[in-house]
């Protein structure tokens, strides 16, 4: 009789343990088939819209902190790949911290990193700190991508689509950064379709000094769309913040020797596709080989080019007076006499002097040398418009 109650008593056991078993397995193949849906059902672009706080209302005499933004700071744009590739729009940085601000260097680390999906959780890899985000995807219901980033606390992204014009090409792009009351990067990098690469370090980078380097043609393809992104045509002209001592960050788009659009960015007020678009490019430079380019020194000195008249003043972006100071160093030196109508006034830092440039829009004296861009800058560019009355500040 004992016998027979031991017997059926394991094979209780034994159907207890194959049940458990089994349920063990069903939950991780349903766990494993929602990870793998949830892996295709978030391929494509994101943006970050909103996060939504869902927290019980507390005591009036609790603070209740706002909700914070996933991953950081900054708005966060993703584009997640096949084989879990993503690309993290904002990018990914390393600063290197000194006493003094000239030895302070920040270093770009990308855009590309990988991501998984692992029991209904999205984790991204930190390139930075080299530890994995996380944020618990709570749905993906057409369009509309939500996580939880901590207890009742969720974000809200859409899937992005743009209409991009496939007509709508430019020949060149140009980026400058103006600096800050600190040790923001100052610099100037001009890419062309051709994938020719000129870069202008001035203060504050891993490189400075005025070099030249090449980029594939499918690179500045990427780049280009990357602005295009941001409906380039129809963004405004400047964007600027209400606080003091940032830096002001300028692109120009250059098509038939003509400045087509110059968007002027301070503080970071621009929409977050334009920022998405130029911060890799301004830190192109460290990703790419890099070959000295010998030029006069008094033109290092131009940072920022206007046109003088009399009283009359007509003054560029620094993207814009990169442009042109990219064209005059390619242009040829002449001895062709011409009536000169405006003046470039700049400092020069080694002499410690002012000096003027001469020039009629297409010839440029500087000292005893000439040289002719091929073509009257002011003309084409239509900024005979653009002049104005000096100002003290001028």
């Amino acid at each position: 009789m004992k016998t027979i109650i031991i017997s059926r008593r394991n094979k209780f056991m034994k159907q207890k343990i194959s049940l458990s078993i089994l349920t063990i397995f069903i939950l991780y193949s349903c766990q494993k088939n929602n990870d793998a849906q949830l892996s295709k059902d978030i391929i494509g672009e994101w943006t970050y819209i909103k996060t939504e706080d869902q927290r019980r209302p507390q005591k009036n005499d609790d603070i209740k902190l706002p909700p914070p933004p996933p991953f950081g700071r900054h708005i966060p744009g993703y584009i997640f790949s096949e084989n879990n590739l993503c690309e993290n729009k904002s990018g990914y940085f390393k600063r290197i911290e000194a006493v003094e601000r000239e030895n302070r260097k920040t270093f770009f680390l990308g855009t590309e990193t990988k991501y998984k999906i692992e029991n209904d959780s999205l984790k991204i890899l930190d390139l930075a700190t080299k530890t994995w985000e996380n944020q618990k995807i709570t749905s993906i219901i057409g369009d509309t991508l939500t996580t939880e980033i901590s207890d009742s606390i969720f974000a809200k992204y859409a899937r992005t689509k743009y209409k991009i014009d496939p007509n709508e090409n430019y020949d060149k792009i140009i980026v400058s950064s103006s600096g800050c009351y600190g040790s923001c990067p100052v610099l100037n990098i001009s890419i062309d379709n051709n994938g020719n690469v000129i870069y202008y370090g001035q203060e504050y980078n891993t490189k400075n000094g005025i070099f030249k380097s090449k980029i594939t043609k499918n690179e500045y393809q990427k780049i280009q769309t990357n602005f295009k992104k941001a409906d380039i045509k129809n963004l405004e002209d400047n964007y600027s913040a209400n606080h003091t001592d940032d830096e002001t960050v300028t692109i120009s788009f250059i098509k038939n020797n003509k400045i087509v659009k110059s968007i002027s960015d301070y503080g970071r007020e621009s929409p977050s596709a334009l920022i998405w678009a130029y911060v890799p490019v301004r830190y192109l430079y460290q990703q790419i080989k890099l070959i000295p380019l010998k030029v006069e020194k008094p033109l290092l000195s131009i940072w920022s080019i206007g046109f003088t008249k009399g009283n009359q003043i007509c003054v560029l972006t620094k993207s814009e007076s990169f442009y042109l100071l990219t064209e005059i160093l390619k242009g040829k030196e002449t001895a062709y006499k011409f009536e000169s109508r405006y003046q470039i006034e700049f400092w020069n830092d080694d002499q410690n002097k002012k000096e003027i440039i001469n020039t009629d829009g297409r010839y440029f004296k500087c000292r005893d040398k000439i040289i002719d861009i091929g073509y009257n800058f002011l003309t084409v560019n239509n900024l005979s418009e653009k002049f104005r009355q000096k100002d003290k500040y001028d």
